[in-house]
């Protein structure tokens, strides 16, 4: 029987050629000019040494396990494929996730009737902080701080209580509808926005009852995933952002056997991006949300935030930087009353040999507390290369 991540290439593979070949004859019949684009990203860790406090033991000999992790990884891998039709303001994007599994990190179709304003539908990413938005590429860290890693599962059904939905990942994806736009005057100084309403379920999960089976089979009319960004830029060096969702889902059914449950979920957030002329650029956020779930017989309210601030300073312009930043999580299950803070400082070196491809060495320290075990300190060195292609050509 052929594997979940067998079926998925296989899909892929059989889409890949209908685009290449469907979209471009449809849109150069019109004689008319098509932009054809291509993208890749890779990223590889070599953690050098992690610490990783575990309590475990091997049975029988009783000898206890390693508490530290080194070796090699494959981080972050996208391949995209792109075609766009300026007469017709129209646009159609896949992007494969290659990672952890092969499967369809975004696929969506656009269309711009005027410049100030996109909508596009389907697969993408749902509105979030500055810093979850920015492609991985782009980061000025290997990883995102501990809320941005988050709060796009937390926003949508992943659960951080046991249940069937705890490893349901979202990445910061869903399925919908988005409406994009701009209001930009002189010098770069601007208002930017983005809502967008969706299942609410995270990237490749859908609904569907009987005629189409699919991961939620019960769901009301209305009850969805909506968000929505607004971005001020008073300045071209300065952008102000502001994000809040909800999403709430009551009484769904998984399957036409249960389980049946609840999802409500909000979240807010705040952030200030700074850049300068000479290439020092600042980062700071806040953010906070909640959940209120029933799920096997037990109410969950679970509410988190998370802030941090970082800074980054050029050492040689456009080659090579330092980094520092400082993030914070806390999170409580308001039925035991235990709260949980993680606090983390992130140093890092950036070197671009070239302006694709960035080298990054990170040192990070972890402490985990609560009122009720021993602190914990989980810190981490490593290395990562990301390169990063695209290129546009015109049919």
């Amino acid at each position: 029987m052929p594997t979940t991540t067998t079926s998925v290439r296989n899909a892929i593979a059989a889409i890949l050629p209908l685009c290449i070949s469907a979209a471009p004859a449809t849109l150069v019949s019109a004689q008319e000019s098509v932009f054809v684009g291509i993208e890749a990203t890779a990223s590889f860790w070599w953690t050098i040494h992690e610490q990783v406090q575990n309590g475990l033991f091997q049975p029988g000999s009783g000898d206890v396990a390693d508490d530290h992790a080194s070796g090699f990884s494959f981080r972050h891998g996208r391949l995209g494929l792109s075609f766009e039709s300026p007469r017709e303001h129209l646009q159609l994007l896949l992007r494969l996730r290659l990672e952890e599994r092969a499967d369809i990190a975004d696929f969506y179709a656009g269309w711009t009737p005027t410049p100030g304003l996109r909508l596009y539908f389907g697969q993408m990413k749902i509105p979030s902080t500055a810093e979850v938005l920015t492609p991985y590429h782009e980061l000025d860290f290997a990883a995102r701080s501990t809320f941005g890693k988050r709060v796009g599962d937390y926003s949508l059904t992943r659960t951080p209580y046991i249940s069937s939905l705890m490893a349901a990942k979202s990445y910061h994806r869903d399925l919908g509808l988005a409406w994009k736009g701009s209001l930009v005057g002189e010098g770069g100084r601007g208002i930017h926005w983005f809502a967008m309403a969706g299942n609410g379920l995270g990237a490749n999960r859908y609904i569907g009852g009987g005629e189409s089976e699919e991961f939620l089979f019960t769901n009301s009319i209305g009850e969805l995933y909506y968000g929505a960004r607004l971005e001020f830029v008073p300045d071209r060096r300065v952008a102000a952002g502001l994000h809040a969702s909800r999403n709430n889902h009551r009484d769904v059914a998984l399957s036409d056997r249960g389980p049946v449950f609840d999802i409500g979920r909000s979240v807010w957030t705040a952030d200030l991006a700074v850049s300068m002329d000479k290439g020092w650029r600042g980062y700071a956020f806040y953010g906070r949300g909640d959940m209120d779930d029933y799920f096997d017989s037990q109410q969950y309210d679970y509410t988190y935030s998370g802030w941090g601030v970082q800074l980054v300073a050029p050492v040689r312009p456009q080659k090579l930087e330092i980094a520092l930043r400082y993030d914070r999580f806390s999170s409580e299950l308001v039925d035991d009353g235990i709260r949980t803070t993680q606090h983390n400082w992130t140093g890092g070196v950036n070197f671009k040999p070239r302006n694709n491809v960035w080298i990054q060495l990170n040192y990070v320290t972890k402490r985990t507390e609560n009122q009720f075990e021993e602190d914990l300190g989980d810190n981490l060195l490593l290395i990562n290369c990301r390169v990063f292609f695209d290129s546009v050509v015109e049919l």
